[in-house]
């Protein structure tokens, strides 16, 4: 295997690691940081309003500086372009922040001068993994005079890396409550307020908690077919049973998205999340367990804190995230100059965005793909998928 894939997946496994056990992050955020090449890197998940850290990590920030990051909110939105412009960023797409704000616009900005100049950067990279009205998570990642231009290799590395990230911050939130009560893996897993169940590389259900045992007992939406997880109302056939092989062994699938949408029996949508395990010792859970679990498959309301629906329609029709941005700004009723004023993008581009959605989507004009995006609901009582 080549020393850079291999690299990448040791990355994701340590990803997943430091979603079950949180003092993992410093040395996961280093790690990142290192191997893509930047001078410092820092990751935060945010719950609000409550305003309180699931995750806030950072790498070769030296003190004062690290300590004082938090000072400068809202000179860093004002860096990026303000707060409308922040939350119309695409998720899971590097920023670079020369390309969206002039360096002009940077002489007077007091996080620039005071923070960013003194360590020697030059420009910074941004991902955005989720915002709203629930969660911030993001992960901003310094250059250093020395090496002044951000290359293709970076941005693209982040971009393996990306929708793990999300994967983790996303899981992150669902696991805060019970990680905070339990003492063990299993533990963190019998407390959690969603289903959760652990299974082998085969499918053979390992452990499941009392929620997906509740589920399995009905067969909705899970169930168990020779002591195998099954989904009998899985949108597209075989994700499921992809994602988890892909857990196990599978380079290439780790890459794909975290969501896989599926039906329930009154037709409500629920999504399954599938964590890779194959890097950590999850401890004994019985004689009934067929062999080591390599994944554990979270089930999860299709919430507007997740924005779960649109997330489903990115996995089933491969959007890209800028893609699956100018669809949500379409399906809200944004013309297409207002859309390239609100990404900072050209009319050009939103053309051709808007041109490879027709194509993926199946339609051929705006007036069918807003159509699409009203039916595209994964249940009965949210009329379209796509917020404003």
């Amino acid at each position: 295997m080549d020393t850079r894939v291999q690299t990448e997946l040791d990355l994701i496994g340590a990803i997943y690691d430091a979603v079950i056990d949180p003092t993992l992050w410093d040395d996961t955020i280093d790690r990142i940081r290192r191997h893509l090449g930047f001078q410092t890197a820092s990751v935060s998940v945010l719950t609000l309003p409550e305003g309180r850290f699931l995750v806030n990590s950072s790498s070769n920030i030296p003190e004062p500086y690290a300590s004082r990051m938090l000072d400068y909110g809202p000179e860093t939105v004002e860096l990026w372009g303000g707060t409308t412009r922040f939350a119309m960023t695409p998720k899971e797409e590097p920023l670079v922040l020369s390309e969206v704000n002039p360096r002009t616009a940077w002489e007077h900005n007091r996080y620039f001068e005071e923070w960013g100049k003194p360590q020697g950067l030059v420009d910074l990279v941004a991902l955005i993994l989720e915002y709203s009205p629930q969660m911030v998570a993001a992960i901003g990642m310094g250059l250093h005079e020395a090496t002044p231009t951000v290359t293709d290799e970076q941005i693209e590395g982040l971009r393996v890396l990306a929708p793990h990230l999300r994967r983790a911050a996303v899981i992150s939130g669902l696991l805060d409550r019970g990680l905070q009560a339990a003492a063990s893996f299993e533990g963190a897993l019998s407390s959690l307020g969603s289903a959760v169940v652990l299974v082998d590389e085969r499918m053979h259900i390992v452990y499941a908690n009392a929620l997906a045992d509740q589920m399995l007992h009905a067969g909705d939406p899970l169930a168990r077919m020779n002591d195998r997880l099954h989904l009998p109302r899985e949108l597209v056939r075989g994700q499921l049973e992809a994602a988890v092989a892909a857990a196990a062994v599978d380079a290439s699938g780790l890459q794909r998205g975290s969501g896989i949408p599926v039906h329930r029996g009154d037709g409500s949508g629920m999504i399954v999340h599938v964590l890779p395990l194959q890097r950590r010792q999850v401890g004994n859970f019985g004689a009934a367990a067929r062999g080591q679990p390599v994944a554990a498959v979270f089930v999860a309301e299709p919430d507007s804190e997740l924005n779960l629906p649109i997330e489903a329609i990115q996995l089933l029709y491969r959007l890209r995230p800028a893609e699956t941005r100018v669809f949500e700004l379409i399906a809200s009723g944004l013309s297409a100059p207002r859309i390239a004023r609100s990404l900072g993008i050209s009319p050009n581009t939103v053309k051709t965005h808007t041109l490879r959605l027709f194509d993926k989507l199946g339609v051929h004009s705006r007036a069918e793909l807003l159509r699409f995006a009203r039916n595209s609901s994964l249940g009965p009582a949210r009329a379209s998928p796509i917020r404003g």
